[in-house]
């Protein structure tokens, strides 16, 4: 079997930041706000750069370093969709 061309594959880094990036965009929405704006008053400004790991400072020979940088993100998710759950029960 031959496989032409190559298939673009994110990382666990950058799937975790694209579901970020679309939650946001639906609380934006919701707000009826631009979502780099809510973004930025929320604290999430980062999501919306070119890559979550190209604009960061990681040193990525160091398996702390990296783990502690996958846990910001993580961390992130985690309050994001706290304010997606306060956001629905809101709104019930």
């Amino acid at each position: 079997m031959t496989i032409i061309g190559r298939g673009a594959v994110k990382d666990t880094y950058n799937l975790l930041a694209d579901g970020i990036t679309k939650l946001i965009r639906t609380l934006a929405a919701l707000s009826d706000t631009e979502a780099e704006n809510w973004a930025q008053e929320n604290g999430f400004e980062r999501y919306f750069r070119s890559s979550i790991k190209a604009t960061e400072e990681v040193d990525w020979s160091d398996d702390q370093a990296s783990k502690q940088f996958l846990a910001g993100i993580v961390n992130d998710a985690d309050h994001l969709l706290e304010i997606a759950r306060s956001k629905r029960n809101s709104n019930h």
